[in-house]
């Protein structure tokens, strides 16, 4: 797989109004046509090896490669938190492993779809599976029941959520206030650009206006100085 990215760039008001609000950046991946889990997130306020979101910010959002796992725990209709039942197994697409009636998964092997992880489900009680990044990241999460007896299917697909959001982990679940959201697709090997504009409006592209490096120094300046003022 290619490498693929989303450049997001934050108009000044917005970057005053969200940071203000203390409003995170968050990035959620599809899966089986539905987004339950923040991918990716970048804080209002920067933390210790978390940077915050600025005027122009990158998400390399390349997968090549995918782990799974399951959560025991019941999943209900506002939860954020979950927990992990088992081990985190690495697993490409294409391929397939067993859950056993023991909560242990058998190494990946190939034969399955091209485009699909599958899980052959022999633990009892409706686990809910989870996919994750190569580095164990949450992606995804079934919160629609969970597994039943036999085959279950995962399908990454290239589309991605990007929203502003009160203050959540990534990995945990997506709250069920998202507004204002905008969904894009990136294939591989692409480069997607969008503007969050000071209106408050996701567009395709670039800002109208481009800035110079200075002029984005003092961009950050002034925002600083505005959020600091209205704490």
């Amino acid at each position: 797989m290619s490498e693929q990215q989303i450049i997001v760039y934050i108009e000044e008001a917005q970057l005053i109004a969200q940071k203000t609000n203390n409003y995170s950046l968050y990035l959620a991946k599809m899966v089986n046509n539905s987004f339950t889990a923040i991918w990716l997130a970048k804080p209002a306020k920067a933390t210790t090896g978390q940077p915050s979101y600025q005027y122009k910010n990158t998400f390399d959002i390349s997968s090549n490669s995918f782990m799974v796992n399951f959560t025991n725990s019941p999943i209900q209709q506002g939860d954020i938190t979950f927990t992990s039942g088992g081990k985190n197994l690495p697993i490409n697409t294409g391929q397939k492993t067993t859950l056993d009636e023991y909560g242990v998964f058998s190494p990946a092997t190939n034969g399955g779809v091209s485009g699909d992880i599958l899980i052959n489900n022999q633990l009892l009680a409706n686990p809910s599976e989870i996919l994750l990044d190569s580095k164990g990241n949450s992606i995804w999460v079934n919160c629609s029941g969970g597994m039943s007896i036999g085959a279950t299917t995962m399908t990454p697909k290239n589309q991605f959520q990007l929203w502003f959001g009160t203050a959540q982990a990534a990995g945990s679940l997506i709250a069920g206030n998202v507004s204002n959201s905008y969904v894009v697709t990136v294939n591989d090997g692409e480069t997607k650009t969008i503007t969050y504009n000071d209106s408050g409006v996701w567009v395709p592209g670039e800002p109208a206006t481009r800035l110079t490096d200075d002029q984005i120094t003092a961009l950050h300046a002034r925002v600083n100085k505005a959020v600091a003022m209205a704490a």
